[in-house]
């Protein structure tokens, strides 16, 4: 058989040739199911290194293409969780409703309520030299600084 491209020329006149095959191991791809394991063995608690090991990736890799699902993972797991009590909640499991009913009670706009209160309660962060000077306004005793004299 002949090749297609046989009798071909490039630019500079030369015979074509095919391109040579690309050697080494191809790129990973990031596919959703090693995303949902990752995220499912990082939210039991386990290190990034047994993950790589578990998962068969180096952990460069694992940190290059899941870094999401590592930063994440139990938040990703836990909404995985509730998307899947929730479809089961619509179709009339009432154990399934419960646990809803009972996700939604904790809620995140609880969550996000104590964490705004919280960031109000913190002092506002002061620099040294005004530190120094509440400090010394604070200062009681014999070492206190006298009130200025009342003009009359």
């Amino acid at each position: 058989m002949s090749d297609e491209n046989e009798g071909d020329v490039d630019l500079w006149g030369n015979p074509w040739t095919p391109p040579k095959d690309r050697r080494g191991r191809k790129r990973h791809r990031w596919m959703k199911q090693i995303a949902e394991n990752i995220a499912v063995l990082k939210a039991s608690g386990l290190t990034v290194e047994v993950i790589a090991s578990r998962i068969g990736l180096s952990e460069p890799t694992l940190r290059k293409y899941y870094f999401r699902e590592l930063e994440e993972g139990a938040d990703l797991a836990q909404a995985v969780l509730n998307e899947a009590m929730w479809r089961k909640a619509i179709a009339g499991n009432v154990s399934a409703a419960r646990y809803i009913r009972e996700e939604f009670g904790k809620g995140p706009a609880k969550a996000a309520a104590n964490r705004v209160r919280q960031r109000e309660e913190k002092a506002p962060v002061l620099g040294i030299k005004a530190e120094r000077q509440a400090a010394a306004e604070r200062v009681g005793g014999i070492f206190a600084t006298p009130a200025p004299p009342k003009l009359q």
